[in-house]
């Protein structure tokens, strides 16, 4: 049967979609490892790929360990056999080993002074040197392939949800690079598969309650199992998922009961699938540290505390906000009144998906999430909080000409702050602010609650002196001075000082890529528009 055409611009449109976030995703990124979680993750990768093993050697220095535990303990605990074990999830390790391979593969071969790409001047959790400079610069860029697949399944379950395509292709690309999930992709963390897998099981589920097709129902499921091997923090996804999955359609009055024992077969298969995942994981904590309930942190790294200040930090800090960090986010509380009256099953799935992350983190020591942009546990949940923007894209050609410019205008804006953001070190901020804390606490107040730990402010005046030097005339001085960590940038000065000059050209090669695809996104965008005016829902 001869493909239409939408359905053919369509997947056009996303596979521009993918091929433009991965192209410019890879070039800002900071291609090396930035935190002591991803130094942890990386030995992980390591270990699997050369000894088809999950233990690690650890961090010499000291990174993230409490005051009182010992220099070098941070990230792992002693296993059954003696051995230190990663307590991170795996499932990024897992995901990485193609990457690692392919760098393991090409580090002989690769220029010395490609490394030199990775800025000096900040701080690194393991004994620099070419081959392991490389084998970290490359693996690293791992998210920088999920998160596009992370918008690709975003667009497909706004699509399955009944938007039209147009509207569920430009809701992916503001969530690829009008949200965190840009200056995420450049890091070695797990939300960005987090969210990836998330969306996947949710994109099931969508296709469980409009075809009825219970192997859906039975990806979703296993797909819910396996993200606690990504992060623990997944498994409070699990009520959302199950009342997504029961939640009856339309208003047949048929009860949640009814629903689940009149498709019970399916149903216990998907629990039998989700219960392996829970299992697994039970399975690998039993024979790392002996017991199944054990997830190596033991006592060491957070405490219960009261979540009120921390829950509202999350929401308003500007340090820490979602909204601000995010701000389509902003945006998509307009229309979520229409999306509660409209489609009160995906709703809901989406609030109690987000509200028990949300309040479960705030009850953490550890809410923030280590020295991260804005609150890292609740990434992955950026994604679904978008669902009301789409209402907004969908209902754009009925709104007048101001509020579909204001809209546009607020969409571009949100692209180049994370475009900002992601181009520097939030690492570099977060340092400084430690080293001029003194008053115990003083610290979190200052990341958290002041305009010093506002991050697009504290870039800006990170770039002071190399403006002032730009503005003098003294091009190559700003050059040295400019406090961009990105590929790209990297690559230039090297090429522009008569090294890497190879490199230089392969960021060129992906520049002139992202164009391309950049162009043929917005031809199929049209073309989708088209179509619509054509034969309107």
């Amino acid at each position: 049967m001869q493909e239409t055409k939408p359905a053919w611009t369509l997947r056009a449109a996303y596979l521009a979609l993918v091929v433009l976030c991965a192209c410019l995703f890879t070039c800002t990124a900071p291609a090396r490892i930035t935190y002591p979680d991803d130094e942890i993750v990386f030995q992980t990768t390591q270990s699997l790929a050369e000894r088809g093993s999950f233990a690690i050697p650890g961090i010499a220095k000291r990174s993230g360990e409490r005051r009182d535990r010992p220099k070098g303990t941070f990230g792992w605990a002693p296993g059954r056999d003696g051995r230190r074990y990663g307590f991170f999830g795996h499932g990024l390790s897992v995901a990485a080993v193609p990457l690692y391979a392919l760098a393991d593969a090409t580090a002989s071969r690769v220029p010395e002074t490609w490394r030199h790409v990775q800025r000096s001047n900040l701080p690194t959790w393991h004994t620099r040197g070419p081959e392991a400079d490389w084998q970290r610069g490359l693996t690293s860029l791992t998210n920088c392939l999920l998160t596009p697949l992370a918008a690709l399944l975003l667009g497909l379950w706004l699509g399955e949800l009944g938007y039209r395509p147009r509207t569920a292709v430009l809701t992916a690309l503001i969530y690829a690079l009008g949200t965190t999930a840009w200056p995420y992709a450049g890091t070695f963390l797990s939300e960005p598969l987090s969210a990836l897998m998330l969306l996947g099981a949710a994109w099931a589920v969508a296709r469980w309650r409009s075809q009825g097709s219970a192997p859906h129902l039975w990806v979703a499921a296993a797909l819910v199992g396996l993200t606690v091997h990504v992060h623990v923090l997944n498994l409070l996804a699990t009520p959302a998922f199950l009342a997504y999955a029961a939640w009856p359609e339309g208003d047949a009055g048929t009860s949640w009961r009814a629903r689940i024992l009149e498709q019970r077969r399916a149903w216990i298969v998907a629990a039998c699938l989700g219960a392996c995942g829970l299992g697994l994981l039970g399975l690998s904590q039993a024979l790392r540290y002996g017991s199944p309930f054990e997830t190596g942190r033991f006592d060491h790294y957070a405490h219960w505390e009261w979540p009120l200040e921390h829950a509202f930090a999350m929401v308003v800090a500007p340090g820490r906000s979602l909204w601000i960090y995010s701000p389509p986010l902003i945006v998509a509380l307009l229309a979520w009144p229409r999306v509660i009256r409209e489609r009160r099953a995906v709703a809901v799935f989406v609030l109690v998906l987000f509200a028990l992350r949300w309040l479960f983190v705030a009850c953490r020591s550890d809410w923030f999430g280590g020295w991260a942009i804005g609150p890292r546990y609740l990434v992955p949940v950026v994604p679904f909080l978008l669902l009301p923007l789409a209402e907004l894209f969908e209902r754009g050609p009925e709104r007048p000409r101001p509020a579909r410019v204001g809209l546009a205008a607020a969409m571009v804006l949100s692209v180049l702050f994370q475009a900002w953001l992601a181009v520097h070190s939030v690492v570099q901020v977060l340092f400084d602010i430690n080293r001029r804390s003194e008053a115990p606490g003083s610290f979190r107040h200052g990341a958290d609650w002041t305009l010093d730990g506002f991050l697009p402010l504290a870039y800006w005046r990170l770039e002071q002196p190399a403006l002032e030097f730009w503005l003098d005339g003294k091009t190559q001085a700003a050059m040295l001075s400019a406090q961009f960590e990105a590929l790209a940038f990297g690559s230039w000065r090297l090429s522009s000082l008569g090294h890497a000059q190879g490199l230089w050209h392969a960021v060129i090669g992906l520049g002139l890529l992202s164009g391309v695809a950049g162009v043929g996104l917005t031809v199929a965008v049209r073309l989708l528009a088209k179509e619509e005016e054509r034969h309107p829902q």
